[in-house]
């Protein structure tokens, strides 16, 4: 077969050149615009009132954010930037600290009242209908505020009633079931009621996190003190200790592992920081924030909830919407 001429082959490949080129470029606007629909974004949580204090995740990525004041739960899917009712407004009088449990198919929240009226009652929802599972009150008029899951069992921090008189000290309880994969008929006690948790007026420990060896790390939100609390061998707890960054936080509530050496500390005034807890070193991840209150990693990065706490204490008007912010992962 003889050669083409070399004109008439140049005139073949701009012919091909030609047609393909604008399916070529047709194809990459497509997944340009695949890319920017689900590249993440903040989340916006309807409602002048909600202040969302606490966030938790499932392995997938799925968000729950709770309201402290209407005691909503919503849940954001996977990859969604839009929140859904999740358990709705006055089942729970607030909700503070929640708690995605795979295992046992439920997500754990913390009933509280801010009137302090009513005890406050650890409830476990349906994982996928939000329907009520288990309710467990806590003892000696007791305040949840965070929890984590370590070893099969479900802790939770204590902060206790600032109101009361005396008040009582901070507390780590654990709820232990019969099986890892059940959320009723289980028991919940005192773990540890180290003297370290309790330091000055206010509000005690609040956040916690779970390092998934042997340490729990927790934050005295009206001190700024951070604590390390390990798991003895017959699993009963070590002596707590107070970690010396140099410096204290500023009402830091939610916290959760990095990874196993990092932890994530949400700073109400308006930080989120990286604790090196290895090094004892603190990053500042983000200090743009509306004042933080809870924070969780995702396989798209982090979610953190601007609670607005503070202006919530002192009586300011919120800045509206409520929202969610994305950050990368540091």
């Amino acid at each position: 077969m003889r050669p083409l001429p070399r004109t008439l082959f140049l005139a073949l490949c701009l012919s091909v050149l030609a047609a393909v080129g604008p399916a070529s470029a047709a194809l990459a606007g497509e997944q340009d615009a695949a890319a920017a629909r689900h590249q993440p974004s903040d989340v916006v949580i309807p409602g002048d009132d909600y202040y969302p204090e606490s966030i938790a995740a499932t392995p997938g990525g799925t968000l729950f954010v709770s309201s402290i004041v209407t005691g909503e739960i919503d849940r954001v899917p996977a990859g969604s930037a839009t929140a859904q009712t999740f358990v709705p407004a006055g089942v729970n009088i607030g909700t503070a600290g929640v708690l995605a449990d795979p295992g046992r198919n439920v997500l754990w929240a913390c009933a509280i009242d801010l009137s302090f009226q009513t005890p406050t009652v650890l409830k476990a929802f349906n994982l996928s209908t939000g329907a009520l599972v288990a309710g467990y009150t806590l003892p000696d008029g007791g305040v949840c505020a965070d929890l984590t899951l370590a070893r099969g069992a479900v802790y939770l921090t204590d902060t206790t009633n600032p109101t009361a008189s005396p008040q009582a000290p901070g507390r780590i309880l654990r709820l232990t079931t019969p099986s890892p994969v059940t959320a009723t008929g289980g028991t919940l006690s005192v773990w540890s009621s180290d003297p370290l948790f309790t330091n000055g007026p206010g509000l005690q420990i609040n956040g916690i996190a779970f390092d998934g060896v042997r340490s729990f790390y927790t934050t005295n939100y009206a001190s700024g003190d951070l604590l390390q609390v390990d798991i003895a061998a017959d699993g009963s707890a070590r002596p707590a200790k107070l970690l010396d960054f140099g410096q204290h936080f500023v009402n830091p509530d939610g916290i959760r592992m990095l990874d196993r050496t990092h932890l994530l500390v949400a700073e109400n005034p308006g930080r989120l920081d990286v604790v090196d807890t290895r090094a004892g070193t603190v990053t500042v991840a983000n200090s743009t924030l509306d004042q933080p209150t809870s924070v969780v990693k995702t396989p798209r990065g982090l979610y953190v909830t601007e609670g607005q706490v503070l202006r919530l204490q002192s009586g300011q008007p919120p800045n509206l919407p409520f929202k969610i912010r994305w950050l990368p992962t540091p």
